[in-house]
Formats: structure tokens, C-alpha cells, sequence
């Protein structure tokens, strides 16, 4: 529940700065206002357009961001399946050396997911499960090896590109415009006349939450993978329980070493 508020508390200090900040103006330095509202309207119109537009370019990568826990579990049990498989075939295999292995791969993913982990490590772990792959060929199992292989290759593009998600911000040009353009609404904000108080005390307020809350939620929204120790840093990361749910499989099916 808190993190569906969290945006939205966090926000609510930005908007009272800017509630006193147009009341100091206007009670304690005298300044009344040097322009009308309604004069406002072409600026407002233009960071909601633009609001709109580098929202919904980011949903764009969100909404593919939701897929890849999910595409790593499925990768994941795949190769256990491959590995459960291949034991049973070649007794001569050490299977659960081999599934050991997968848990260290499956763990170190998570762990790199939330920044306990370097890429470089996870790129490792991924390596020496290959190897592991690639031995099958010496007993007489090409197939399983290649079907393994193709496996791991999903695996390494699915957290290649979480890798990229996390790193790339959408259009930064675009989050330079949309910026200036909510420092100039508010600028004008508070440099505006209002018709009665009551106008001044609700409209200062309102856009002020509108334009500062969108601008965050879209940064959010543009790293939906924003982890750390203590769990998720904001309030739009994707659920990571098909990743979670595997793992508590794997760890029922075999015990992870001490």
C-alpha cells in the first residue's frame, strides 16, 4: 500500500513550497501578479502534451520490462528440465553438481538485479553454465546440448536487455524540454494574477502536483528495474515474483549449498 502512495507523499512537499512560496510573494513582498492566468494556458497546454508524450514512450519499454521476469523463470526451468534430462540419460553426469550450478546462476541474477551483484559476476555465472552445456556434446548428447545452448542464449538477451533498460534513459533531450517547461509554469505560477484567493489557493496547488509528480513518475516509469538492498527505490519497478516463484521451486527440488 505504501508504495502506491510513496510518488504521491514525496510529492506533497514540492507542491507546499510552492503554496508559501506564492503567499510569501503576494502577503509579505507585495507582489500581486504581473500576468493573468488565463495567459498561462499556452504553456500548460504545452508540458501536457509534452507530459503525455515522453509518457508514453517510457509505458512503451515499461510494458515490455513486465515481461522478462517471467521470460528468465521460463528460460530458467527450461534448462532444468534439459539438465534433469540429461542426468537421467548419462548417469556418469554428476546431476546435482549440474542443478547446483543453475541455483548459483538463478541467485546470482537476483543478486545482480538488486545491485548485490556486478554484471560482470552474473556474466560469469552464465559463462560457467555453458561450459556445463557444452560437456553433454563429449557424451554423445549434441542435441541436448545445442537445445541447452539456445536456452542460455534467451537467457543472456532477456538480462542483456534489462541491462540496457535499467542504463538508458528515454530521450534525454525530451526530459530537458519537459523540465524547462515546468520550471517556466511554475515561474509563471507564481508571477500570475488569480481572481479570488480561493482560485490562487486550489490552481497553485494543482498544477504545481500535476507537472512535479508526472515529471517523477516518468522517471520512474523509464528504470522499472530501480533495486537496491532494501528492496524497491520507487513505486513503478516490475514484480520480480516469476523469478522469486522459480527459485523457491529450485530450492525445494534441491537444497542450495551452505
Amino acid at each position: 500500500m505504501w508504495l502506491k502512495w510513496k510518488l504521491m507523499v514525496t510529492t506533497l512537499p514540492f507542491v507546499l513550497v510552492a503554496l508559501g512560496l506564492k503567499l510569501l510573494l503576494e502577503f509579505v513582498f507585495k507582489v500581486e501578479g504581473v500576468i493573468d492566468f488565463s495567459d498561462v494556458g499556452l504553456v500548460l497546454t504545452g508540458g501536457v502534451f509534452l507530459i503525455g508524450f515522453m509518457l508514453a514512450g517510457t509505458m512503451a519499454d515499461y510494458k515490455e520490462s513486465e515481461k522478462l521476469p517471467g521470460q528468465l523463470a521460463g528460460n530458467l526451468e527450461a534448462i532444468e528440465d534439459l539438465l534433469d534430462q540429461v542426468a537421467a540419460a548419462k548417469p556418469v553426469l554428476d546431476g546435482p553438481a549440474m542443478k547446483r550450478a543453475l541455483w548459483k546462476v538463478t541467485e546470482t541474477i537476483r543478486l545482480w538485479m538488486f545491485r548485490k551483484a556486478s554484471y560482470h559476476e552474473m556474466c560469469d555465472q552464465l559463462a560457467h553454465l555453458a561450459l556445463i552445456i557444452r560437456s553433454f556434446e563429449k557424451e554423445g548428447l549434441a542435441y541436448q546440448a545445442s537445445y541447452g545452448l539456445g536456452e542460455l542464449k534467451k537467457l543472456r538477451e532477456t538480462t542483456t536487455r534489462i541491462q540496457v533498460i535499467s542504463r538508458t534513459s528515454f530521450l534525454p533531450a525530451g526530459y530537458a524540454l519537459l523540465e524547462t517547461l515546468a520550471a517556466l509554469v511554475l515561474l509563471l505560477l507564481l508571477l500570475a494574477k488569480f481572481k479570488t484567493m480561493l482560485a490562487e489557493v486550489i490552481l497553485v496547488p494543482f498544477v504545481t502536483l500535476i507537472f512535479v509528480y508526472m515529471i517523477r513518475l516518468i522517471r520512474d516509469v523509464d528504470d522499472p528495474f530501480e533495486y537496491s538492498d532494501a528492496g524497491r527505490k520507487g513505486s513503478a519497478e516490475v514484480d520480480l515474483f516469476p523469478l522469486d516463484d522459480y527459485m523457491g521451486r529450485l530450492k525445494g527440488r534441491l537444497a542450495p549449498p551452505p
